[in-house]
């Protein structure tokens, strides 16, 4: 059986008070709101689709970030910095947007550029945190810790959607330049919120981390978790798969906005349906996850997310019953991606090589995000001056660009297949867990939630018939890299 464990209430409060802020900050200055502004702004699809290759092509910066991590040790003084000015940046751009700019197209330039410069500073901050997080937190924690985390990140999420997409409807309608107003009242909010994550975060005690068994200083010194098939396979695996799926995800809001005519408002309260979904299934994935590991819950949460690219094409004008169920579903499966990928990542890599392999894991799962919003705007562009009303009327450039991403998505899957998890079971065993999930009851459901860190008492082993042995579990782990 396994001891009762648990985390300090201090490390709770501020890695959670954290987290509802930054989640707030990267609310409001992504999705629906970044999408309004750059059509507000003018921009082309081809802009808005470099706009959404940025966070991915600003992981570059990780891998000389992992660099001075393993070196310094100063992970604590790293997020903070970054997080501090990719957040500040903000004002920058909003100040770009209201100056008077004699050229739009100047205008636009100078918004991506700052823009990216926030990226890189957030990206560079990521990778910080989340080699710091991983050394407070047990591994047999990671799960519920990050399930819970995510789950009430989730609510703060929903809250901020729906209270400034009403706001920004509200003001458009009814105020003069009211557009303009409400995107500076969301972004001067959305800073504020990251300067109160900083807060949180510089309470949250650093570690010493142990001494590396090797210190990167060279390319040659990269290559090491490269040498590991495992690995090569899961970078492989993720840097198609996000292809694949930034293909079509940056577009659906100008999909919702432009061509289906939805206000930020209905936009905004499809956002809140979604986050319902995502914080229901977080805590859900993340106990399974802790029981049959998170290869298999990705796999299983992949079939459904697979297809919604393509059943989107189905939505028409006026539509409201199909978007809120593609919206539950969405937000329930990639919940469990979500929270599993980078659980994985730390599932089968060595703890002293973490910092390395998760920005070489980002900086390859990047490069496939990066790429593919910007073949997609480009590929939206040539086909926006093709007349395809003459092949169906239904058919249009951004409903041939999801069917593509469902196709992509199919082929890149199938190499998930050839990752190994330690102690990994078959996607049927989660099957038959699920099938005997239980509801919260009010003798002792709630207990789990109120507190979601003490570590309940399960087997020593899940038997799945496949179980691996102890000896090949730790070939494994020795063998292990992921990212």
């Amino acid at each position: 059986m396994l001891a009762p464990e648990k985390l300090p209430s201090k490390l709770i409060k501020n890695s959670f008070g954290d987290g509802i802020f930054a989640t707030v900050f990267a609310t409001l200055t992504s999705g629906v709101f970044l999408t309004g502004f750059a059509l507000y702004l003018g921009m082309s699809e081809f802009a808005i689709g470099l706009l959404a290759a940025m966070p991915y092509a600003a992981t570059l910066f990780q891998l000389p970030a992992s660099i001075l991590i393993t070196r310094t040790g100063r992970r604590k003084k790293i997020t903070v910095f970054n997080a501090a000015f990719g957040r500040l940046t903000w004002l920058l751009i909003l100040a770009v947007a209201l100056l008077p700019v004699a050229s739009p197209a100047l205008k636009i330039i100078l918004v991506l550029v700052l823009i990216f410069l926030s990226h890189a500073f957030v990206s560079i901050s990521y990778v910080a945190w989340f080699s710091w997080t991983s050394d407070l937190v047990p591994d047999r924690l990671l799960g519920r810790f990050f399930g819970t985390r995510n789950m009430i990140n989730g609510i703060a999420g929903m809250v901020a959607i729906v209270g400034f997409g009403y706001l920004l409807d509200y003001l458009t309608r009814n105020a003069p330049d009211g557009q303009i107003r409400g995107f500076s009242l969301i972004f001067i909010s959305a800073v504020a919120c990251g300067i109160i994550s900083v807060g949180f975060l510089k309470r949250v005690a650093d570690p010493v981390k142990s001494e590396a068994k090797y210190s990167p200083t060279r390319l040659a010194d990269f290559r090491k978790p490269l040498r590991r098939k495992n690995f090569k396979f899961f970078l492989t695996y993720s840097m198609l798969w996000n292809f694949s799926v930034y293909f079509a995800s940056p577009f659906f809001t100008l999909y919702f906005l432009r061509d289906l005519g939805f206000s930020y408002a209905f936009v905004s309260t499809m956002g809140m349906i979604s986050a319902l979904a995502d914080l229901t299934a977080m805590r859900l994935w993340g106990s399974i996850s802790d029981r049959v590991r998170n290869k298999t819950v990705i796999q299983a949460c992949s079939w459904i997310t697979v297809f919604l690219p393509f059943l989107w094409t189905f939505v028409r004008p006026g539509h409201v019953v199909l978007p809120v169920l593609l919206h539950i579903l969405g937000g329930a499966f990639w919940a469990g991606i979500h929270l599993c990928a980078n659980n994985l990542v730390l599932r089968i890599t060595p703890r002293e090589e973490r910092a390395i392999c998760f920005s070489l894991h980002n900086i390859l799962a990047g490069i496939g995000a990066t790429a593919a919003p910007i073949a997609a705007g480009l590929a939206i562009e040539i086909l926006g001056t093709v007349d395809l009303q003459l092949l169906h009327p239904a058919i249009t450039p951004l409903r041939l660009v999801f069917v593509a991403s469902t196709v992509l998505r199919l082929c890149s899957l199938q190499l998930l297949n050839f990752v190994q998890e330690p102690e990994e079971i078959p996607v049927r065993q989660l099957i038959r867990i699920l099938r005997n999930v239980r509801g919260l009851n009010a003798a002792n459901g709630f207990q789990a939630l109120l507190h979601p860190f003490v570590e309940a008492p399960v087997p020593d082993k899940v038997s799945t018939g496949e179980s691996k042995s102890d000896g090949e579990a730790s070939k494994d782990r020795s063998d292990e890299v992921s990212s």
